[in-house]
């Protein structure tokens, strides 16, 4: 039986990708003077590749002489209240204990004492201490900024410490997962930076989807009537230097595919570090692909792998972001899948799979369809459709979708290939490349989402329509796959209908979605799409009446809310 090679979904702290030249910029920007305080901002989609550029420059800027990098995710913060002071407590925390001789304590006490004194009077108006204690009185007292209690004069202070710091020449500061964070922790971060911390000698590097962190600022600012144009100026005024990672092209991934699935057929370790400096040495040399004239390394991939890496690549860039994480993730649930097919005896080719699983993970109701038919059948089907995929025939096939051209005209030939048992298989297991795609806290509000207990429900309806629209996004997905194998299916559509409600982004697709598993609905689906008040989904009513291919109860509480 085949190794069973999984990847795990940490950041690589080697370049496969070619973000040398990001992280080469970034310092050389870092080393400027004429930017100082610089804040740095690395824009990419989630997993983009951003946490392993920071990984990258990381490394880089230890080795520069008078740097000291500190690394902070506000978003794992055990104090989500005051995130502002716990950003300038880490900062002020790790200069303590990095220059012990320099005879800092009483300066840096100084301004952990006034970030006490802030958070004290913060959770005094906030109604988190009620008792009116004097000290408690004193904390929401206006003070000058001589005073020691007070935030006004932190900024010149913590300039000041910096100043007299002489081993230190640069301190950088990067900030991870600012995308994750809810918006009063994102603004709260913004506000550290810019108003508190933001002196000479210091350098902040924020690796985030900016239209994410736009989107929070536009919530926060929320009650303040402000749009979405004053959190653009806002992102704006902070970032000085906003930086986005490229989107990997397929002959990239292709090379990133084949990188992953050699590290460990590779017998050396020394060969695969020159495999992975050879393909940085054509990169820097802009020669393209990056995985040629291999013949001089002592080891290179055998032709399956890289023919392998090519077809994945290819299937991938039609429907995926081209994130890095997110061909780690296909991969895994690809080694899985092929795992399962061997322990039960399935004899067939890895590049059949991974076509068969681009087919599922893309264009689920052709793969469904395809599934659905006896052999005979399917092999004139696979015919057709392919001829079509590859201009040899003009009419596509009625059975399938248009958007699956591409997919049929990619190799390998499937007519003759002995796909049966793997359709059956892959039809009675849930859907894995869908939740490889998926974040663990996106399978969680998944699962709770589509369960029956109202608890679970209702707790879980309560956290997404707060959550980031792409996060929101991906779990609509996810139960929209999920409603083709549930028997009970009202749980899953009660959850959709309530993300429609409150996130009108999502309404049209979650109304296609539930169009497209009509066959799986139960009445009940009826009931909360009438009762959704969105037009998207009442619209559903009229057709779910006509069509005939769903439940004929379902067809019949249609027409009944029709006519109410």
């Amino acid at each position: 039986m085949s190794e069973l090679q999984l990847w795990d979904d940490n950041p690589t702290k080697v370049d496969l990708l070619g973000f040398t030249s990001i992280v080469e910029t970034v310092v050389a920007a870092l080393q400027s003077p004429s930017l100082d305080p610089v804040t740095i901002g690395i824009n990419a989609p989630w997993g983009g590749g951003k946490s392993t550029v920071l990984g990258l420059l990381q490394r880089e800027l230890g080795q520069q002489p008078g740097y000291r990098v500190i690394r902070l995710d506000p978003w794992e913060f055990d104090d989500q209240f005051d995130v502002r002071g716990a950003v300038i407590g880490e900062v002020l925390q790790d200069l303590l204990t990095a220059y012990p001789d320099e005879e800092l304590s009483d300066s840096v006490n100084d301004l952990l004492q006034r970030i006490s004194w802030s958070r004290i009077a913060s959770s005094m108006a906030r109604g988190r201490l009620v008792a009116q204690t004097a000290e408690l009185v004193e904390a929401l007292t206006p003070r000058s900024k001589e005073n020691a209690r007070s935030l006004a004069g932190f900024r010149s202070e913590f300039a000041k410490l910096l100043k007299g710091l002489a081993p230190l020449q640069r301190l950088v500061v990067l900030v991870d997962d600012l995308d994750r964070c809810l918006p009063d922790a994102v603004m709260a971060t913004l506000e550290a930076i810019k108003l508190f911390l933001s002196v000479e000698k210091v350098a902040f590097v924020l690796a985030a989807d900016q239209e994410m962190v736009r989107e929070s600022i536009a919530v926060s600012l929320n009650a303040t009537g402000r749009g979405e144009q004053f959190a653009l100026r806002y992102l704006e005024k902070i970032v000085q230097l906003p930086l986005s990672l490229p989107r990997i092209s397929t002959d990239e991934a292709a090379a990133y595919i084949t990188l992953l699935l050699s590290e460990r057929r590779c017998p050396e370790a020394d060969h695969y570090t020159q495999l992975i400096g050879h393909a940085q040495q054509r990169r820097a040399q802009g020669l393209s692909p990056v995985l040629a004239d291999m013949q001089g390394l002592p080891w290179e991939p055998d032709a399956a792998t890289v023919g392998l890496a090519s077809r994945l690549a290819t299937g991938l860039s039609t429907h995926r972001s081209g994130s890095p994480r997110s061909i780690k993730r296909f991969l895994n649930a690809f080694a899985l899948r092929t795992r399962i097919a061997e322990r039960h005896g399935i004899d067939i080719d890895a590049s059949v799979i991974a076509k068969l699983m681009l087919l599922e993970d893309s264009h689920s109701k052709d793969f469904e369809t395809l599934a659905g038919l006896q052999e005979t059948q399917r092999s004139k089907l696979l015919e057709r459709w392919q001829a079509w995929g590859r201009g040899e025939q003009h009419d596509k096939p009625d059975e399938v979708s248009e958007m699956s051209r591409e997919w049929a005209a990619s190799d390998p030939d499937l007519v003759d290939a002995p796909i049966g048992p793997y359709l059956s298989l892959a039809a009675s297991l849930v859907s894995l490349t869908a939740a490889a795609s998926l974040t663990q806290q996106q399978l969680s509000w998944t699962s709770d989402l589509a369960s029956a207990s109202d608890t679970h429900r209702s707790g879980a309806q309560a956290v997404i329509v707060a959550a980031p629209v792409a996060d929101q996004q991906a779990v609509v997905h996810a139960l929209i796959q999920r409603a083709r194998r549930e028997t009970e299916t009202d749980p899953l559509v009660e959850s959709l209908a309530h993300i429609a409600i409150h996130t009108p982004e999502l309404r049209a697709d979650i109304a296609q979605g539930l169009w497209e598993v009509r066959k799986y609905l139960l009445p009940g689906a009826v009931v909360d799409l009438d009762a959704s008040d969105v037009d998207e989904l009442r619209a559903l009513i009229p057709r779910l009446a006509e069509a005939t291919d769903i439940e004929p109860a379902v067809q019949e509480a249609a027409q009944m809310a029709r006519e109410a």
